[in-house]
């Protein structure tokens, strides 16, 4: 295959906005990779970045540059999987992403099916926010990603999404709150009006998280401001609630038993959304990435699900 080292240095300074990690990051010298970088300007005639401080942002040539380099290292990436795919059906890599809340659910489940079936496979395993898996997964430095989205989110052309099932979004508060909620057709969980819950404590997961993007829209369509109070992790709400401190929202996939925390709807009609896998548009769809879809598929999908 073609060499790509000269685009793979010049995405790498690009990256960590620096020679000196870079170089570090591709195992070779600052002082090579600098005489490379000044050989390759010279090549092309431009300058392809500039110093900001003690950063190295790209010039416009250098991000012209770029658009295309990445483009070039997508196609070799898709050529080699393939290739390996018509040699072997079993060496590679898989890189997966998931939420740090979902990830502790399913990773547990699924890999080691996956592993089962390929023994070989370098597994590289990512939890992050879902605004930074959608940024690595159209970067490429995602093949997969399995979080939550809407109904608009199939509207995104650079996305396929494939639902694996629906949740609901639920409030959620200890026991000893007593709430009484009331049956009401349509819904899973007994129903209460969130807007009575308006001096309640409300916790609440980071800016950037799918969660916090829905809870805010509830506070919003019910025209209410409660206090909040804001955490990184999904489970630690869980744990704070079941101590009978504030209450939240939160979707009904696979809730932590024996806790003695209560489950119950809200909203004029259910609050969902869709639990989906995620690929990019144009990306190589390898036979060992369409088995980590189906085995979550079969074990997440939504006749699997208890109650769902």
């Amino acid at each position: 295959m073609a060499d790509l080292r000269e685009q793979k240095y010049i995405v790498e300074i690009a990256k960590v906005q620096g020679v000196a990690k870079a170089a570090e990051n591709l195992f070779i010298s600052q002082p090579a990779l600098s005489k490379f970088l000044s050989r390759t300007e010279e090549l092309y005639g431009v300058q392809l970045f500039e110093r900001v401080g003690k950063k190295m942002i790209p010039t416009y040539a250098g991000e012209q540059y770029l658009k295309y380099a990445k483009q070039i290292i997508e196609l070799d990436r898709n050529f080699q999987e393939q290739i390996a795919d018509i040699k072997t059906m079993k060496s590679g890599y898989l890189a997966i992403g998931s939420t740090p809340g979902r990830g502790r659910s399913i990773f547990p489940q699924i890999l080691p099916k996956f592993y089962e079936k390929y023994p070989k496979f370098d597994l590289r395993v990512y939890q992050e926010t879902a605004d930074r898996l959608e940024e690595m997964l159209l970067e490429g430095e995602l093949q997969v990603v399995m979080m939550t989205g809407d109904e608009a989110y199939r509207n995104r052309r650079e996305f396929h999404v494939e639902e694996v099932s629906t949740e609901e979004i639920c409030l959620v508060a200890s026991a000893e709150k007593q709430l009484k909620g009331i049956y009401k057709y349509g819904f899973r969980y007994p129903w209460v009006d969130i807007r009575q819950l308006e001096q309640e404590m409300f916790l609440l997961l980071n800016k950037g998280s799918r969660l916090r993007t829905v809870t805010e829209k509830v506070f919003r369509d019910y025209g209410i401001t409660p206090k909040i109070v804001e955490f990184s992790s999904i489970d630690t709400i869980w744990e704070v609630v079941s101590k009978n401190f504030g209450v939240a929202l939160a979707s009904d996939f696979q809730p932590p038993e024996d806790m003695g925390v209560e489950i119950f709807s809200i909203g004029s009609k259910p609050v969902t959304w869709k639990f989906v896998i995620v690929t990019r548009v144009g990306g190589y769809i390898s036979a060992p990435v369409q088995d980590i879809i189906d085995i979550t598929k079969e074990i997440y999908g939504s006749k699997n699900l208890k109650g769902k």
